[in-house]
């Protein structure tokens, strides 16, 4: 589930140091927000993994994306369409 910005204040975590831990997302969250409509939208997110345009990590055996990752890489992707 994607939580709305409002909704961040109050379930923000912190890491022992005081700092907010960042907000870590599954590959089903990051595909809903960049709304990823192929036929295949796991195996496009894995495209850019695997192309060193979006960085995943790995947890477990699973991986994640920090937030801030994949809103560098919408950046990115603006930056490239404003041409």
């Amino acid at each position: 589930m994607i939580m709305l910005a409002n909704e961040l204040k109050t379930s923000v975590l912190f890491l022992p140091d005081g700092r907010p831990a960042p907000m870590v997302l599954t590959a089903t969250e990051v595909v809903k927000l960049l709304r990823l409509e192929s036929k295949n939208p796991l195996r496009t997110l894995k495209y850019y993994r695997d192309e060193g345009q979006l960085k995943g990590i790995i947890v477990g055996r699973k991986v994640r994306y920090r937030l801030i990752d994949v809103r560098r890489f919408l950046a990115g992707k603006a930056g490239e369409n404003e041409d």
